[in-house]
């Protein structure tokens, strides 16, 4: 029995060993899950407090719509964490918590980074050769902001066909000028790969309810 419950703890170790090491990669994989946890806390009292005030109010819901809203808590919650809190400060809580002791320093705020120039622009120049690193974080920067454009038309009734590329265009813009203020860098690729993730996640919300509609 003893033998049985020491490799039973082995097993255990070797699993979070693993996913340690998975969480601590730098990969868009560990970057996600270094979030979870956060984002489970935010979903689970944003969910309490729903189903408080409807009991308590009475009010006649559609659970659909319900359930839309606490995705989109959820996701903005990721996403905040992801893109507006110092790049390395998941990783350092991560390794603090795991290891019990601190792994290295957070990056100085302030960091006045900016890249204006597309990294297209610099690939023509022959100043950038654009490699799997700059097509991951191109196409990371875009699936990040597709959930948000795609959510837009089931939790808010102001954004529409109408107003949909000017919001695409100031949220981004405004993301990235507070990056460089939490030590990260304001990327003219990142204000374009998220404007397009935006559109292309509205426009497939617009599809799935046509779809529905002709139903």
């Amino acid at each position: 029995a003893s033998d049985v419950y020491k490799r039973q703890e082995l097993w255990r170790w070797d699993m979070f060993d693993g996913l340690y090491a998975v969480v601590m990669s730098g990969s868009l994989i560990g970057i996600f899950l270094q979030v979870v946890p956060i984002t489970f806390l935010v979903g689970l009292a944003y969910a309490i407090y729903r189903l408080v005030k409807i009991r308590k109010r009475e009010l006649s819901v559609s659970w659909g719509a319900e359930i839309m809203r606490w995705l989109f808590v959820c996701y903005l919650t990721g996403l905040i964490n992801l893109v507006l809190v110092p790049r390395n400060f998941w990783t350092y809580i991560w390794f603090y918590l795991y290891n019990g002791y601190s792994g290295g320093e957070l990056d100085p705020l302030f960091s006045g980074n900016f890249n204006l120039v597309p990294t297209f622009l610099k690939a023509q120049t022959g100043e950038f050769t654009i490699g799997r690193w700059v097509r991951t974080m191109l196409e990371g920067n875009l699936i990040i902001f597709l959930p948000m454009g795609f959510f837009l038309p089931f939790v808010s009734k102001t954004i529409n066909t109408r107003n949909i590329f000017a919001f695409a265009v100031i949220t981004p813009i405004a993301i990235e000028l507070l990056q460089p203020v939490i030590g990260r860098s304001f990327d003219v690729d990142d204000v374009m790969m998220n404007f397009a993730g935006i559109i292309i996640g509205y426009f497939i919300t617009l599809g799935i309810k046509a779809t529905a509609a002709k139903r």
